[in-house]
């Protein structure tokens, strides 16, 4: 029996959660977690770097500017990568790459070396967290898809919050170095069990290869029948908008144009604002006069606001939208950083600091969940990784800002610039963000008439 993209929609879009979305979700988000956690103990580790190497603020901005490079090139081919060959063999090989080249960074003799390895280990985390969330996205029912985005993040959010517990309790005790080693065993053991998900029955379908997508299709029904009693519910025919070949230049047709351009400023300042806080955070404390350990036990308080950020976002976005949390979570961030760069106790700082982690985690899981939406699976993450590119280069602009605002005029002078790019990305979505909330992925990314005129639809299955 061949399967059409109506009848993919409509199986898996009835499909209850179950045990096997969890066992995906957990194999595919946990290198998440190392991601994250490795970036955020490399951040504590440049406090470090600042005794053992001589390091002033500017170079440590220009240290991290250099791996989110590697992000940002890592993000950009991963979408070519994984849209020729497939989510399952990029997710699979790029996380033992990444094992490789960050447990390799240990063994730098000097800050010139440890920033061309630290380079190549971005690379691979871009590619990772560019190919993840489609790949979930693509597997996952539409009502249900903003709440298992949270979940998804919270990957993001655990890896942020053990960071400072990670390094605090290793740093201090066997050195910088074998804290950041001490990651790879457990990145590459994940990286293995991810042989054993399944391909994205979406992606199959977009290359015409229908008989192994429906294979795959009548394996996670039988999984998921045998945890719900040995029923599903019944297929109900899901209008889906014909589709013709999409060529990756149509990320910018004009008909799209302006929500890429919408979505593109939305990455640059997310992770503008969230690479910078949660690399410098430490530095900025240190700067306060704060000892390294005190600096380290505050970060903990402050970065355990990601975790409910993250995870509470995936409920918002299925009750508000994804468009109007976004907008509201910007203005989160706006509010709460600028309050942070005028504390000046520790009660106040902590407080203020938390509630910008907990605003960008946040905003993190509203574009992951976003921006997969508005492209076809053709193109989807090549367009996740063009927009996750901008991204990084948001994290490398304002990290060379911080070398040069934090030395000249503090802090505050840093997050009064995150909150010009804050205010101008709010009025960006009110204007051209479309509503997505309930939609199918065809039917949210058909919209904009990349794929097809939006009205045009497959008729119902027989």
């Amino acid at each position: 029996m061949s399967i059409t993209a109506q009848g993919l929609v409509a199986r898996i879009d009835r499909l209850p959660p179950s045990r096997f979305h969890v066992q995906v979700l957990i194999i595919a988000g946990l290198s998440l977690f190392f991601d994250t956690l490795d970036t955020a103990v490399t951040g504590f580790a440049f406090a470090a770097f600042r005794t053992e190497w001589n390091l002033g603020p500017l170079a440590l901005g220009v240290t991290s500017a250099i791996g989110l490079s590697g992000y940002l090139l890592g993000s950009v081919l991963v979408g070519f990568v994984a849209d020729r060959f497939g989510r399952k063999a990029v997710m699979t090989w790029s996380l033992g790459l990444y094992s490789l080249f960050s447990a390799s960074r240990a063994l730098a003799p000097g800050i010139e070396i440890f920033c061309l390895l630290n380079f190549f280990t971005w690379i691979f985390v871009g590619m990772e967290s560019c190919v993840v969330p489609p790949y979930l996205a693509e597997l996952w029912p539409s009502r249900l898809r903003g709440r298992f985005n949270g979940w998804m993040m919270a990957f993001f959010a655990i890896g942020i919050a053990l960071s400072p517990v990670w390094a605090l309790l290793l740093i201090p005790t066997v050195g910088w170095r074998w804290t950041l080693a001490l990651t790879f065993p457990f990145a590459l053991l994940i990286g293995l069990m991810r042989t054993f998900l399944p391909e994205s029955p979406r992606w199959l379908v977009s290359q015409g290869r229908t008989e192994e997508a429906e294979q795959i299709v009548a394996s996670i029904e039988a999984q998921v029948a045998r945890t719900n009693g040995g029923t599903l519910p019944p297929v109900v025919p899901i209008p889906v908008p014909v589709t013709r070949p999409v060529s990756r230049r149509e990320i910018v047709a004009p008909a799209i144009l302006p929500v890429t351009i919408m979505l593109w400023m939305v990455w640059f300042t997310e992770y503008g604002v969230l690479y910078t806080f949660q690399s410098v955070l430490p530095t900025l404390l240190a700067m306060d006069g704060f000892s390294i350990v005190r600096s380290t036990e505050f970060t903990v308080v402050i970065f355990s606001g990601f975790i409910p950020g993250y995870i509470g976002a995936g409920y918002f976005l299925d009750l508000v939208g994804r468009k109007y949390w976004l907008m509201i979570c910007f203005a989160g961030i706006g509010i709460s950083s600028t309050l942070f760069g005028l504390a000046n106790t520790p009660v106040t700082i902590m407080a203020c600091a938390w509630f910008t982690a907990f605003f960008l985690g946040n905003g993190s899981t509203c574009i992951y969940t976003y921006t997969p939406e508005l492209y076809p699976t053709e193109i989807r993450t090549t367009a996740m990784g063009m927009a996750s590119a901008w991204g990084r280069v948001g994290g490398i602009l304002l990290l060379l800002a911080f070398g040069i605002f934090a030395v000249l005029h503090g802090r505050l002078a840093l997050f009064l610039v995150s909150d010009g790019l804050l205010i101008a990305s709010i009025i960006a979505v009110a204007l051209v963000g479309p509503n997505t909330k309930g939609k199918t992925l065809e039917a949210a990314s058909s919209a904009h008439d990349v794929a097809a005129p939006a009205n045009a639809v497959e008729a119902p299955a027989e």
